[in-house]
């Protein structure tokens, strides 16, 4: 068997060929591929180890993202979004605006209610006022009345009696005159210039004359008394006695009606006040509704704005989702093997940005995590393996301590991923 020989590369003209020189060209052809399988050999032990050694001996969760509860500023009325005052990751306080809700067609049928009461207390306190003036007119119009016709009666009076006793003062003089017209006929009987007949006319004259001048001495003193009566203001006299009765009696009359009056009005003031005041409130109430404005009733940052201007809102609606920032966390997912490392309480160490860490510490520890929880947090869940814990952690720093370039690092951004794991006891 006749073998064949390579045929040789003709060299370059005018060169020499040197010794040797194909065997070394050999050898470095063999040194490559040799260089490449070692890098190979390396890379291959290196991925065992990271993805099979490592894992087994390190105590990192898989993944982990910063996390904060969320509340939801909900609209209390049906209406029209008139105004959105806050924006995506617009900081809220306790008060702040966040948006105005209109309503035109809100229910007023309580305030038509309380201002029909309140003009219908108003008809009637006007009623009992004219009511109280009218009275209080006829009442001064009656005691001018009363006081003329007192004068009157007074003066009536004052005459009777005068009269009372001229007539009395008459009757005496009459007595006196009788009397000595009886002595003087006495004597003259004893004389025996007169007769029997005579005396004893003489006698029944001064009889009569005494009689007379009794009656004008009672009627003296009856009206004296009147006298006194009057001063005293007792009007006198039949025509007197029943005028001043009619006018007293209107008198007390318009007393007690101006009296009732003043109580009726008085217990009405005081009901219109409390009227007034529940209108005013109900009026307030109607233009909180017609226009009610929505405030944060807690601090954080807004997170998602869910009704914009324009859009109509039922009550109960969410208008805008709140992050409270000043409960930011991590949710953390940590493999099986962990399980009986992890506890409530446990502490974390948590990686928010280069040699930037911050402590956190174990709050809750779930299996799975439902939509329900979910929803009460900023961002959704990482992703976890099946027999993967989902560990729920409060950070506890406050703000993360400055980075090496002398940068801060804020901690309100949930969603961003960071590392977490246990922290080394």
């Amino acid at each position: 068997m006749r073998v064949s020989r390579p045929i040789p590369f003709p060299s370059e003209p005018g060169r020499p060929r040197a010794p040797g020189a194909g065997r070394a060209r050999r050898q470095r052809g063999a040194f490559v591929p040799k260089l490449a399988a070692y890098a190979l050999l390396a890379f291959v032990l290196w991925l065992m180890v990271a993805t099979l050694v490592e894992p087994l001996l390190s105590s990192q969760a898989t993944r982990a993202v910063l996390q904060a509860p969320v509340g939801i500023v909900t609209s209390p009325i049906n209406g029209v979004v008139t105004q959105m005052a806050v924006r995506t990751r617009d900081a809220v306080a306790p008060g702040t605006l966040v948006a105005t809700v209109r309503n035109p067609t809100v229910s007023q049928e309580i305030l038509t209610t309380l201002t029909t009461q309140r003009l219908a207390l108003q008809s009637q306190l006007s009623q009992l006022g004219n009511q109280y003036k009218s009275d209080s007119q006829e009442m001064r119009s009656i005691g001018q009345q009363a006081q003329v016709t007192r004068q009157a009666s007074l003066a009536q009076t004052w005459d009777a009696w005068e009269i009372a006793q001229r007539q009395r003062d008459v009757a005496h003089s009459v007595v006196a005159e009788q009397e000595n017209k009886v002595r003087t006929n006495e004597a003259l009987l004893k004389e025996g210039a007169i007769s029997e007949q005579v005396m004893n006319a003489s006698e029944a004259q001064l009889s009569t004359a005494r009689a007379n001048a009794a009656v004008a001495e009672q009627a003296f003193a009856g009206q004296a008394q009147t006298v006194a009566s009057a001063g005293q203001g007792a009007f006198v006299g039949t025509s007197g006695n029943s005028l001043f009765q009619t006018l007293a009696s209107r008198r007390e009359a318009l007393r007690n009606s101006s009296d009732r009056a003043r109580q009726d009005g008085t217990a009405i003031v005081k009901q219109l006040a409390q009227i007034t005041q529940l209108e005013d409130e109900e009026r307030r109430r109607v233009d909180k509704l017609a226009a009610y404005e929505v405030k944060a009733s807690q601090p954080g940052m807004v997170h998602t704005v869910l009704a914009p201007e324009g859009a109509y809102v039922t009550a109960g609606s969410s208008l805008v989702r709140v992050t409270d920032c000043s409960r930011i966390g991590v949710v953390a997912v940590f493999p099986a093997r962990l399980a009986k490392r992890l506890s409530v309480g446990s502490k974390l160490d948590v990686k928010v940005a280069q040699n930037v860490d911050v402590p956190a510490r174990v709050e809750q520890l779930l299996p799975v995590a439902s939509d329900a929880l979910q929803s009460t947090y900023s961002v959704p869940f990482p992703f976890a393996e099946q027999g993967s814990i989902y560990a729920v952690a409060r950070i506890e720093a406050p703000e993360p301590p400055p980075s090496e370039d002398g940068s801060r690092q804020t901690l309100c951004v949930p969603g961003k991923v960071v590392s977490a794991s246990l922290a080394k006891a």
